[in-house]
């Protein structure tokens, strides 16, 4: 995994941790408020692929909106 990668899995732990369940395009919207973390993830690309990510870890959760996808942190993480 990329360090690229690994900061934007990080920006969208720190998001889901204030915002639990958020859709890509909220996640994007609050990149915002962690200016240092997530300095990479700019694009639906780039949360989608660490979402992907996170799920594949058994992180998240990713379900199909009419929004889009929306993201939710799993109890135990």
């Amino acid at each position: 995994m990329s360090d690229f990668n690994k900061r934007n899995i990080e920006c969208v732990m720190a998001i889901l941790k204030e915002k639990n369940p958020a859709t890509t395009k909220e996640i994007l919207a609050l990149t915002d408020k962690f200016p240092d973390l997530c300095v990479g993830c700019s694009s639906g690309g780039d949360v989608i692929m660490a979402g992907k990510e996170l799920v594949e870890q058994g992180v998240l959760e990713r379900n199909w909106t009419s929004e889009g996808y929306a993201w939710k942190l799993i109890d135990d993480a």
